[in-house]
């Protein structure tokens, strides 16, 4: 817990625009570490990436941001999605309207103020999602914008900015392992995707990707995760922005060592902002 802060001020040396965590079941809880790095920065977007209504009341989440915000000055932004990795706990993705319900009260509880927090502006909200439902019930008009994750390959993005056809900005989530070592920023890129793999339904069908296949072939790899030098990092972000993806997030492992992987993402970020 202690590695956060530092590593949000070394983010925050590069033109980033967002600091966003995961929100997943059993990782390390999402608000204290998003307070950690809301303290330690001061110019990034700070929130989860994304949470979700399967654990807590909304009233929970809403009272969370609304922290958050307030601890940043201004600087928090909501990621929302499906929520994934639940299912050994006995609970199933939440659906669609599960996800809007959730916003719909966030937002009201938000407008209808706390006692320690005036009302203002509305917090920027995404939604992580990928599978038809969801990417259509987010063009209706309660998100600013849709973060389908696991893009590398730019065929997802593309077709997924035809089906929405400018109803909402789409942006793109990287699940992203940098080395200079070439073959283990793959190795690792692997342990990433055997974890999400299994939850992506809607992609592997697209992809015509077997799921289960282990070990994961090159051909995969390269579809859903940027495993490989700066350099080939760099290339690919290229494809990304000339897909006219609105954002790229940099997502999961970031590399072996998180410190070199953010100076060398840092770099290729600095050369285009």
């Amino acid at each position: 817990m202690r590695d956060y802060a530092p590593l949000a001020r070394a983010v925050e040396r590069y033109p980033f625009g967002e600091l966003n965590v995961h929100d997943v079941v059993g990782s390390r809880p999402v608000w204290p570490i998003l307070t950690l790095i809301g303290a330690a920065t001061e110019r990034v977007l700070v929130g989860p990436d994304v949470t979700h209504p399967l654990l807590v009341h909304p009233m929970v989440t809403a009272a969370s941001i609304a922290a958050l915000d307030e601890l940043t000055e201004r600087r928090a932004v909501l990621g929302v999605g499906r929520g994934s990795l639940a299912e050994p706990l006995g609970i199933r993705p939440a659906t669609p309207a599960q996800v809007r319900s959730l916003v719909e009260e966030v937002r009201r509880h938000l407008a209808g103020g706390f006692p320690w927090r005036s009302t203002g502006s509305q917090i920027p909200l995404f939604v992580g999602a990928f599978g038809p439902r969801m990417i259509e019930a987010a063009c209706e008009g309660w998100a600013d914008e849709i973060r389908p994750p696991g893009i590398w390959d730019v065929r997802f993005l593309e077709d997924v900015k035809r089906r929405v056809a400018g109803r909402t900005a789409v942006g793109c989530e990287v699940w992203t392992v940098v080395d200079r070592d070439r073959e283990r920023a793959r190795d690792l890129g692997r342990q990433v995707l055997a974890r999400f793999l299994p939850a992506m339904g809607a992609m592997t069908a697209f992809y015509g990707v077997d799921p289960h296949e282990r070990p994961i072939p090159d051909r995969t790899l390269d579809l859903f995760v940027a495993a490989g030098t700066p350099a080939d990092v760099d290339r690919g972000v290229d494809r990304l922005v000339g897909a006219g993806a609105a954002t790229v997030t940099f997502s999961g492992r970031l590399g072996a060592d998180p410190v070199r992987a953010i100076e060398a993402l840092g770099d290729v970020v600095a050369a285009r902002w």
